[in-house]
């Protein structure tokens, strides 16, 4: 078991908890007398403070999971009977058909729980920044450079939901004092300029965190796992720097490549990409150098995005009726609510390939052979794993007669790269029900599923014991590579990509590696669709496609969209009519004003 050094306990604090609820709600709040007067009396005290937004931000992971991959082409959550249908809102997701913003539309509050959500953290860590403000170390016994790391922990991780919020809306509220005489002026409760933003984020993280941050101080954080370090600084500034040219209208490609060289090279501590594709998720990943960032988990404290419940990441991206072949049954029925995009439509006997160029998330990875990923996840010895999905095919389980899970209806499970209402029909690949393939009409045979962390045995002590990895290495080399190749340099590029993609196969020969070590020619479409094969399911794929300028395209079940609107989400009703200073996205309906 490995021990947390960060979140343990931070839950009962009081004083951090005041956050902005809604955009217009600045009022610290007290609760059981407990206040910034009275709760500051060790050094434990300070800490616990610090880090109570990291175990906020944590939580609201699995928010930027729906908001990043369900309006994009590789994951989906389809209706399976009376599983998910949840008023259509995930289906307006996936079809860019979020523009509903009242009180009764079924998704209005899901397009904006990311803004409440961050202007919570966002508060969280202004409350304690104004506290610390008022204190003097030398009372904790705290020397002034640990004070100034403290000092640096929140204001990083207040840059860090900036960047969610530039990148979700874009027009956003710069809130940086707790104090409400001052955020309740009418020019402090106006949105501000993108450039005002991302200049903002900019100066904190380049002026302020990669100076007061620690550098990462051995191979790997280990107990320090889930702080953030110079080098986590220095790989968000990438992230901003990458998007610069679609969120600014300016390009920073040549900031992004210096940065991210200097990250590389060790300036900020030892990063070292992993010889194995899943080490960085792993049940031990604080021990792996590839992780630049993660947030902590353990299944004896919290583990966020691995739980079996509605906040969570990969906890519902298990089909069901897999528990006994995981050994973890212990932990309840798996909902299956992410698959993969299907690659075939439902032709019968003979299915046939859609052809958009976008989703097709089977045959972008087989496009190249001996992917160690698509392979049948299957958990080995002593706590480790192969492969990276459930395929096509039946559902081992030693609880039912046949050997095999079956659904709630009571037909046997066959996963199919399909949507469709095939029933008993699945494993013959016939359909029994509707036979479009469209979101409203799965089943539980409908879609693969990808693992990328592992669930190990419930009984072992590695279940739901990987750290949440936020930022790692390889995302850093792909940055770097597709700088290189928007400025044509598409060799450089290559190499890059090599370095980290030879360990994803099982013989990584000129076949499948780009030039100049291989034959294989990269160029934007293909730089995308690695992009894809590499951070599956990691929360980011929606930004990656509007990156590319393709997040208007048609891919399986959406069309086109008409113009670029979608980009960003829209203000929800509510939040328009506590703050009548806010001003609605372009292209969505405005409340009357």
């Amino acid at each position: 078991m490995k021990i947390k050094h960060i979140f343990l306990g931070i839950g009962l604090l009081a004083t951090a908890g005041g956050g902005l609820s809604s955009c217009t709600d600045l009022e610290e709040k007290v609760y059981d007398q407990v206040t910034s007067q009275n709760y500051y009396q060790t050094k434990d005290d300070v800490i616990h403070a610090v880090f109570r937004p990291f175990e906020h931000t944590y939580y609201s992971m699995w928010q930027v999971h729906e908001h990043e991959e369900l309006p994009a082409d590789q994951l989906v959550t389809v209706v399976r009977g009376d599983w998910w249908w949840d008023g259509g809102k995930w289906i307006m997701y996936h079809r860019h058909q979020y523009d509903g913003i009242q009180y009764n539309n079924p998704g209005s509050g899901e397009w904006t729980s990311e803004w409440e959500l961050m202007y919570q953290a966002i508060g969280q860590c202004n409350l304690v920044l104004d506290d610390l403000a008022e204190l003097n170390p030398a009372t904790f016994k705290i020397t002034d450079t640990e004070w100034a790391s403290y000092i640096a922990q929140l204001r990083c991780m207040r840059a860090f939901c900036y960047l969610r919020l530039i990148n979700c809306y874009r027009n956003c509220l710069l809130v940086t004092t707790s104090d409400a005489s001052v955020s309740m002026q009418p020019e402090n409760r106006k949105q501000v300029e993108p450039r005002v933003l991302f200049e903002f984020i900019e100066s904190e993280l380049k002026d302020f965190c990669l100076t007061n941050l620690p550098p990462r101080s051995g191979n790997y954080d280990g107990p320090m796992q889930g702080q953030f370090t110079q080098g986590a600084a220095a790989a968000l500034l990438a992230r901003l720097y990458l998007n610069a040219e679609k969120w600014i209208g300016e390009a920073r490609w040549d900031d992004c490549i210096r940065i991210c060289e200097r990250i590389r090279k060790g300036e900020f501590g030892h990063y070292e990409l992993a010889e194995r594709w899943d080490a960085p998720f792993d049940w031990n990943n604080e021990t792996c150098s590839e992780v630049i960032f993660a947030f902590t988990a353990s299944f004896a404290t919290t583990c966020h995005h691995m739980t079996n419940s509605r906040q969570t990441v990969y906890g519902r991206m298990l089909p069901y009726q897999c528990g006994p072949y995981l050994g973890i049954e212990k932990d309840g029925e798996r909902n299956p609510r992410y698959c993969i995009t299907p690659s075939y439509d439902n032709s019968y006997p003979n299915r046939q390939l859609f052809d958009y160029k976008l989703g097709q998330v089977s045959q972008k990875f087989l496009k190249y052979p001996g992917d160690l990923r698509w392979k049948q996840y299957k958990n080995t010895s002593n706590n480790t794993r192969e492969g990276m999905m459930f395929l096509e095919g039946k559902i081992p389980n030693n609880t039912q007669s046949e050997g095999f899970g079956k659904s709630p209806q009571g037909y046997t499970i066959y996963l199919r790269d399909q949507v469709g209402q095939f029933f008993t029909g699945g494993e013959s690949g016939q359909i029994t029900g509707d036979s479009e393939s469209k979101c409203e009409n799965g089943d539980f045979n409908s879609g693969l599923f990808v693992v990328k962390y592992p669930f190990y045995p419930y009984e072992g002590g590695a279940y739901k014991e990987s750290d949440h990895a936020v930022i790692r290495l390889a995302e850093v080399y792909y940055t770097e590579a597709e700088c290189y190749l928007r400025k044509g340099d598409a060799r450089t590029a290559g190499s890059l990509l090599n370095k980290v993609r030879e360990r994803n196969y099982s013989s990584f020969g000129d076949n499948i590696a780009y030039e100049p070590e291989g034959r294989v020619k990269l160029d934007m479409d293909e730089m995308l669709d690695e992009w894809g094969r590499e951070f599956l399911a990691e929360s980011r794929r929606r930004t990656d496609l509007i990156r590319f300028g393709r997040f208007q395209e048609a891919w399986w079940d959406k069309k086109a969209d008409a113009d670029t609107h979608y980009e960003l989400f829209p203000l929800s009703q509510d939040q328009l009519e506590q703050n009548l200073y806010l001003k609605q996205n372009p292209g969505y309906p405005d409340i009357t004003r």
